[in-house]
């Protein structure tokens, strides 16, 4: 028999606001028959990047030196070239069937942490959430960034829908080889498209993965694209309620990495809170 708690556990009502926030969001949203896609950071400040831009960025501050866009992104296609090829002749017998396909491969080396144009989303909120606070410090405020996947598209492009990686061609008349790290030929700046994947991996089925196909562009996503991404604070004043609240959804990191990584974190991480219970335990007894 569950009996009831004399002392209730009542969640800050800046996590209620967050939580209607986004829920009217999503029913504008189904109303207009689309979809929204959600991301999470652990650090609020942190701009929105695919891992290719802030490599590059990265690597030119460390040798101390400031190039012009053009030579940026320059840079940025031979870079993500040679990574492609470099990865697909080491890691060919390493990758299963469904993997070998020319955007499989790309899927691969963002899922193992290899710089690309891929931008991670996901359809979950709570997916979003879960990754805002993988790592997260108590005091620090993180944020979750909500886009209009389709809105993005209709006004870079001026097409509906997503663009399929399945193929050599996505919706309407765009051409996605320009994006391809194996077939950057174009001189002309590329922006950035929502692209439906195929989930080549148990990882991007459990975490319900989609992906900004990011353009040639340095400037932030939020700062190119505004008015089709918005920016929500998770103060630290609402860590404990988004903890709260994956603990009720009940995906943990086994949940969204459905393989031994995730399973080696899962079980550290129940180990420290039994450890953490026992010293609120000793503690109390001590007193």
């Amino acid at each position: 028999m569950i009996e009831s708690n004399p002392n209730p556990i009542f969640m800050n009502e800046q996590w209620h606001e967050i939580l209607s926030q986004v829920a009217q969001l999503q029913k504008e949203s189904k109303k207009k028959g689309g979809l929204l896609w959600y991301r999470g950071q652990r650090l609020a400040e942190w701009t929105v990047r695919s891992s290719l831009h802030r490599r590059i960025e990265d690597d030119m501050r460390f040798v101390g030196q400031s190039w012009d866009e053009k030579s940026k992104i320059e840079m940025m296609r031979d870079v993500s070239k040679t990574l492609f090829y470099k990865f697909k002749s080491r890691a060919w017998n390493l990758l299963d069937m469904q993997e070998k396909s020319d955007w499989g491969i790309v899927f691969s080396m963002q899922h193992h942490g290899i710089p690309t144009r891929l931008l991670d989303w996901t359809e979950s909120f709570a997916c979003a959430v879960y990754f805002a606070q993988d790592g997260r410090k108590p005091d620090e405020d993180a944020a979750i960034f909500i886009l209009d996947p389709e809105a993005l598209n209709k006004n870079t492009f001026g097409v509906e829908g997503l663009v399929a990686l399945s193929g050599d061609e996505g919706v309407g008349n765009i051409s996605t080889h320009n994006y391809h790290p194996g077939y950057i030929s174009t001189v002309k700046l590329l922006p950035t498209i929502a692209a439906a994947p195929v989930h080549s991996n148990p990882r991007m089925r459990a975490q319900s993965c989609a992906f900004t196909l990011c353009g040639d562009s340095f400037e932030s996503f939020e700062n190119l694209y505004p008015d089709f991404v918005k920016k929500i604070i998770l103060p630290a004043s609402v860590y404990e309620d988004a903890e709260i609240f994956l603990d009720l959804v009940g995906l943990k990191h086994f949940g969204y990495y459905p393989d031994f990584e995730g399973l080696k974190r899962e079980l550290v991480d129940h180990m420290d809170r039994e450890i953490r219970t026992a010293k609120e335990i000793f503690q109390d007894e001590g007193n």
